[in-house]
C-alpha cells in the first residue's frame, strides 16, 4: 500500500520535460496516438499516475499521458536549455560536460585531444573502435524500433 502512496504523491505536483521531443500520448501506452510533442524544460502538472505513465497538463492546456522516463523532478539548468548540452540534465551524474567532451575527443579532432590520449596511454585500438562507434548514425525511428522490440522503457510490459 505504501507503493501506491509514493506514486500518488506525484499527482498535483510540477515536473519538467527532460527528453527532446517528448511525446504526449492519448493513452498510457507507447502505441497510442501522439497528442503533441513537448520540448525539454517545459514545466508540466501531474494530474494522475498509472504505473510508469503520468497523466499531465502542459502549459498550453493540452492533456495527455507521458512516460515517466521523459520527465524530471527538477527543472533543467538554464545553460542546459540554451545549449542543448546532453550531460547538463543528468543531475545525479558525476560526469561533467568537460570530462565527457574530453573522453569523446580521443578521436583526434585536434592536437590537444591527441596529446591527451597519448598522456592517458589510450591504445590505438580504442581510438579506432571509438571512431567506428561514432560513425554509426541511428535515427529516432530506429531507436523506437529497438525499444519496442526489446520491450524497454515505455514499451515495457
Amino acid at each position: 500500500m505504501s507503493f501506491f502512496f509514493v506514486i500518488s504523491a506525484y499527482a498535483g505536483s510540477a515536473m519538467w520535460v527532460a527528453s527532446e521531443n517528448a511525446k504526449l500520448k492519448s493513452a498510457p501506452k507507447a502505441s497510442s496516438s501522439t497528442v503533441s510533442t513537448l520540448a525539454v524544460g517545459i514545466k508540466i502538472s501531474v494530474l494522475k499516475t498509472e504505473n510508469r505513465w503520468y497523466r499531465i497538463r502542459a502549459p498550453s492546456g493540452e492533456e495527455g499521458w507521458m512516460y515517466r522516463g521523459k520527465l524530471s523532478d527538477t527543472p533543467p539548468s538554464k545553460e542546459t536549455e540554451e545549449s542543448g548540452n546532453l550531460f547538463g540534465s543528468m543531475q545525479s551524474s558525476s560526469i561533467s560536460a568537460d570530462e565527457a567532451q574530453t573522453s569523446r575527443s580521443i578521436r583526434g579532432l585536434s592536437k590537444e585531444t591527441e596529446q591527451y590520449a597519448k598522456r592517458r596511454g589510450t591504445p590505438e585500438a580504442y581510438k579506432k573502435a571509438l571512431d567506428q562507434v561514432l560513425a554509426v548514425h541511428i535515427t529516432d525511428k530506429e531507436v523506437d524500433v529497438f525499444l519496442k522490440s526489446g520491450k524497454i522503457g515505455e514499451y515495457a510490459p
